[in-house]
């Protein structure tokens, strides 16, 4: 897949706090597409993945996948 344009770009952070890891998804605007506090890096790592992938599908189908942490 090629990508044209950068408007599916998404950047993205995971870090430690004291409950858990913050994690949090940026588009190319430097909007906040979604974030929350994850148990477990790994936890936060999946989220953020799904998050990615969501930002690949036609906006249409942005409804069918949500990224909210536990």
């Amino acid at each position: 897949m090629i990508m044209s344009d950068l408007s599916s770009m998404v950047r993205f952070s995971i870090r430690p706090q004291a409950d858990g890891w913050r994690w949090e998804t940026v588009d190319a605007t430097g909007q906040r597409r979604a974030g929350g506090v994850a148990r477990s890096k790994a936890h936060a790592a999946a989220l953020v993945i799904r998050d990615i992938c969501a930002a690949q599908r036609p906006i249409a189908e942005h409804h069918l996948i949500s990224a909210k942490a536990a």
